[in-house]
């Protein structure tokens, strides 16, 4: 039987608030799984997520990456960092997400090999930067993708 691993969403007091199966995310001036805009000259709040394994593979599932499809608009910047152990998501400058997702490169997060119903990978935390010469509304919807390896 093939594996199956869904997004999960990391929120609150030390990010350990773990949600259910998430098909979309939102980066915006709360935290948690709400959505709502940020200022131009802001930061969202980080985002912590994961990959759960919700059907154990037959081997192991490995070699995760994420990718971003989007493209952002001018003065936007999307960036990410991985992480072991979670911590309260800020909306101040991260020093955790601190790369630059660059759409069309995939990144590899994590190497480790899951094999185990509720196992996860490492946090990848994702934060957006509006410039202060960012153009005010809301952004397209970009399309981070997450992959993996399954022995």
């Amino acid at each position: 039987m093939p594996s199956s691993l869904t997004l999960r969403v990391f929120y609150g007091s030390g990010a350990a608030t773990e949600s259910a199966a998430q098909t979309a995310i939102h980066l915006s001036n709360a935290d948690g799984l709400t959505s709502g805009g940020i200022d131009a000259g802001s930061y969202s709040y980080e985002r912590w997520l994961a990959l759960r394994v919700d059907t154990a593979p037959a081997v192991g599932v490995s070699n995760f990456w994420l990718q971003n499809d989007g493209v952002l608009p001018a003065d936007v910047i999307l960036r990410f960092g991985i992480a072991d152990v979670p911590q309260t998501p800020v909306a101040t400058q991260s020093t955790i997400a601190t790369m630059e997702l660059t759409p069309g490169r995939h990144f590899i997060f994590d190497t480790g090999t899951y094999d185990t119903v509720g196992e996860h990978t490492r946090y990848v935390v994702l934060q957006e930067q509006a410039l202060i010469t960012a153009d005010s509304g809301a952004l397209p919807q970009q399309t981070p993708s997450f992959g993996w390896s399954e022995t």
